[in-house]
């Protein structure tokens, strides 16, 4: 009886496991790929099973895949992650496929990348000055760009269209998993919940929190009667001091811990709105998982979350607009309801199913692939 044929050898990479939207990708990027290969992730530490099936709902097991952990050897982060990438050039060539879960690492041969966000490369971050050029160059070496051999692949159509220029081949276009999207069961009636604004994830400066306050600051001062919640783990410690000063004393504005699980179904099942600022936002996981679970989320015009969030309603330019928005959208119950029934429906495309069928077929088209093709400038921005 012959032996069964042996899975193809993928290595995957992500520096250090934090709780947000790219982690929750990741985790959903090792349950698309553990069927079909034998899967070796590297890390610099933060990686528990269980706390990422809660953040993301998956169900990986420690026998899906071997965890590679670098010791730090210093105290100094951008010597780690130096050394980080140093390791991920010198692993690559011992395994069939290679993944990067969140920008593009240096392989030195063909590679998959998964982009989460414009910060993946210093010209799309603003990240251009002085200090910002050594830092990089001590981190990844030369300015960090994919091989014409790799696959990219941008969590939405508005990062595509962003990072297209810094891409010497196919964009490809996959968008996220949101397990509430997927999730059966009723949602729970609109008049029970509280006529209140969530801003909900993790807690920075790119995320305009200050920006939130004075909106639902403004629309309260034009009759608003609902709350602020914001809720989330926090971020630098300096921006979440200048948070706690602004909601010191402000009874009208809940802060609540990072919430996963059941904790987050019943928090994102309580409330009517949702409210995001992030003007970077390339795609908005959170914004999604409040749409999925029958709120209305309110976002910036000219982000990725324009590809969840599509009414004319719900979308603002300022505060002022924003404020308007939200006031408008409180005083209109027919409004209401025809937005939260629209916003849930639309966001089931987003079900983790569609994405690791998407991503398993995109990693066995990578493979199936030319090694070594001529550069061309075939930007796919359709979506997967």
């Amino acid at each position: 009886m012959s032996a069964p044929p042996q899975k193809p050898r993928a290595v995957l990479a992500h520096g250090i496991w934090g709780r947000g939207g790219a982690e929750a990708v990741a985790a959903w990027t090792l349950v698309a790929l553990r069927e079909r290969f034998d899967l070796t992730l590297v890390t610099r530490g933060g990686f528990d099973c269980e706390a990422l099936n809660a953040l993301a709902g998956t169900d990986l097991s420690p026998g899906d895949l071997r965890v590679l952990t670098l010791p730090a050897r210093s105290r100094i982060g951008t010597l780690e992650a130096a050394r980080f990438n140093r390791a991920l050039a010198a692993l690559g060539r011992d395994y069939d496929l290679r993944v990067s879960l969140s920008g593009v690492r240096r392989w030195n041969a063909p590679a998959l990348h998964l982009l989460s966000a414009r910060d993946w490369h210093p010209a799309l971050a603003g990240q251009m000055g002085p200090r910002a050029k050594i830092l990089r160059r001590v981190i990844d070496g030369p300015a960090l760009r994919p091989r014409p051999d790799d696959t990219v692949i941008a969590n939405s159509r508005w990062l595509a269209a962003a990072s297209a220029p810094l891409c010497p081949g196919r964009v490809r276009v996959i968008a996220p998993p949101v397990a509430l999207a997927a999730a059966s069961g009723p949602i729970r009636d609109w008049a029970a919940r509280r006529e209140d604004v969530l801003v909900f994830g993790r807690i920075a400066p790119e995320k305009r929190i200050e920006r939130v306050i004075a909106i639902v600051a403004r629309a309260r001062a034009q009759g608003f009667r609902g709350r602020l919640v914001i809720a989330g783990p926090d971020g630098p410690p300096d921006y979440i001091a200048r948070i706690r000063a602004l909601i010191a004393g402000q009874n009208w504005i809940e802060r609540l811990p990072p919430q996963s699980g059941a904790a987050k179904a019943a928090l994102l099942g309580s409330l009517r709105y949702g409210l995001n600022c992030c003007e970077v936002e390339a795609f908005g996981i959170a914004t999604a998982e409040m749409a999925a679970s029958g709120m209305i989320p309110l976002v910036p015009r000219g982000t990725g979350q324009d590809e969840i969030v599509s009414a004319p309603d719900c979308r603002f330019s300022g505060e002022a607009e924003a404020a308007r928005c939200l006031l408008a959208l409180s005083r209109d119950a027919d409004l209401q309801s025809r937005l939260s029934a629209a916003l849930q429906a639309d966001v089931t495309r987003f079900a983790p199913a569609r994405f690791t069928a998407a991503l398993a077929t995109a990693a066995m088209d990578h493979l199936s692939t030319d090694p070594m093709p001529q550069p061309e400038f075939s930007h796919d921005l359709s979506p997967a």
